[in-house]
């Protein structure tokens, strides 16, 4: 495992636009052997901790895994505990990824919505990445139906009892260049006031 420079470093990538990281992001398992640099990965995780937080109470920690035998491990974790509706996109590529970003939030700071803040404090992560020129992709640490999940991570990563895994990101250079996602039309998913009462273009609502 490795630390993160306490100092902030400036990695000197020129950050894609907010707009452009949101657009382009996708979901990476493949990644090059290419390390991440450890001041691009402290800039990525500086913006990931300003993501909202349950009454503000920032309960958010992010464990830094580079090793090669515990990427191996939590591999195997998540393989072992993997639904089975799930199991045609087996974990097994994080074996693989440069480096791994555990995303845990601390009980007693979250009021509550551990899991929201994870998830929020993930998605931060994810576009802060996909705006450096990293691919990565959210994978669980916590099933409500599977306990074990949660319990062999934090006993991997030597968690404290109040600290609980809630996603792994892996993390590396996009073997290949992303292709274009198609998404559902807006005026499918939008609704004016009540659901299925859609939004014009141009105005309101349509009759």
């Amino acid at each position: 495992m490795s630390r993160v420079p306490a100092a902030r470093a400036q990695s000197r990538v020129v950050p894609a636009t907010l707009d452009d990281a949101i657009v382009g992001r996708r979901s990476i398992r493949r990644y090059r052997p290419d390390a991440v640099p450890d001041a691009l990965l402290h800039e990525i995780l500086d913006l990931a901790r300003h993501a909202p937080t349950s009454m503000d109470g920032q309960p958010c920690h992010f464990v830094v895994i580079r090793d090669r035998a515990a990427c191996a491990r939590l591999a195997a974790i998540k393989v072992r505990h993997c639904p089975e509706d799930k199991k045609a996109f087996p974990c097994d590529f994080l074996a693989d990824a440069p480096v791994v970003v555990a995303v845990c939030v601390d009980r007693e700071r979250s009021h509550d919505r551990g899991v929201e803040n994870g998830v929020l404090a993930t998605a931060f992560l994810l576009l802060a990445a996909a705006s450096r020129g990293l691919g990565g992709v959210y994978l669980s640490a916590h099933r409500d139906g599977d306990p074990g999940l949660a319990a062999d991570i934090a006993a991997l990563l030597a968690l404290p009892a109040h600290v609980d895994p809630i996603a792994l990101v892996p993390l590396g250079y996009p073997t290949t260049a992303p292709v274009p996602k198609a998404l559902r039309p807006l005026e499918e998913i939008v609704h004016d006031e009540v659901f299925d009462r859609a939004i014009r273009a141009g105005g309101r609502h349509a009759p």
